[in-house]
Parts: structure tokens; C-alpha cells; sequence
């Protein structure tokens, strides 16, 4: 399966999926003119890769999140992505969710938290500051 990316733009974040290392990452400014758009490739491209890879459920998966800003349309879709992630874990997929922010972002650091303890999405997960 080939890795999804897509480089970031002004108004749309850095997208890589990787396959082979089983690390995604989602990384930038996320207000892009057409959220559903968007985040449609990614859902798809995650339905294709847990479909080919049930026989990789023991390895661990990391979705890294380094938001610099994400609209409330994004943020939607990330939710999206989340409980869909959510119900491969359910599946029995080794998932681990990664929310980086700048140390002095409280305001995306207190999406994350809020975005990562709804019900619908139980996932384990790790916040992680940097400068």
C-alpha cells in the first residue's frame, strides 16, 4: 500500500501516513476551503490500510497531531478521523495518539484534551509540549 501525503499550504496541514513505519502524522494550520474534502482522503486512505493490514494488529500505530492552529471545521473531521481510529482499536489495533504543542499554546493543548476524553473516542494518548 502506497503512503498517503499531501504537503502542507497556507491553509491546509502537512498530511503523511506511512504504512511501512506505521506512523501518521497530521501537522500544520488546518482551515482549508473544504474540510470535508480534505479529511475524506484521509478516512478513505485509513479504511484501505486497516482493511490490508489485520494481520498487523499487535504493532503499535502512532497519529501524531502538531496543530499550529485548527479551525472548529477541522476539528470536526479530525473527530472524524479519531472514532474511526477509535473503532480499529476496538478491532484490536495497538493505536497511540500523540498531541504536540507549543509550550505556551494552552488553548490547543485544552482542544486536544477536550477532543481526546470524548466518549466516543477512547484511544490512549500522550501530550507533549515542546518550544
Amino acid at each position: 500500500m502506497e503512503p498517503l501525503r499531501i504537503k502542507s499550504a497556507i491553509d491546509t496541514p502537512e498530511v503523511s501516513f506511512d504504512p511501512g513505519t506505521l506512523r501518521f502524522c497530521i501537522s500544520g494550520i488546518s482551515h482549508p476551503e473544504n474540510a470535508k474534502e480534505f479529511y475524506t482522503k484521509l478516512l478513505v486512505w485509513l479504511d484501505e490500510f486497516f482493511e490490508k493490514n489485520q494481520d498487523k494488529q499487535a504493532e503499535p500505530i502512532t497519529l501524531d497531531l502538531n496543530f499550529r492552529y485548527i479551525n472548529s471545521t477541522s476539528y470536526k473531521y479530525l473527530r472524524e478521523v479519531l472514532r474511526k481510529l477509535t473503532v480499529f482499536h476496538k478491532k484490536g489495533f495497538n493505536i497511540q495518539i500523540v498531541w504536540q504543542y507549543q509550550v505556551e499554546d494552552e488553548d490547543l493543548l485544552e482542544e486536544g484534551q477536550i477532543l481526546l476524553s470524548l466518549p466516543d473516542i477512547k484511544l490512549n494518548h500522550q501530550f507533549i509540549s515542546y518550544e
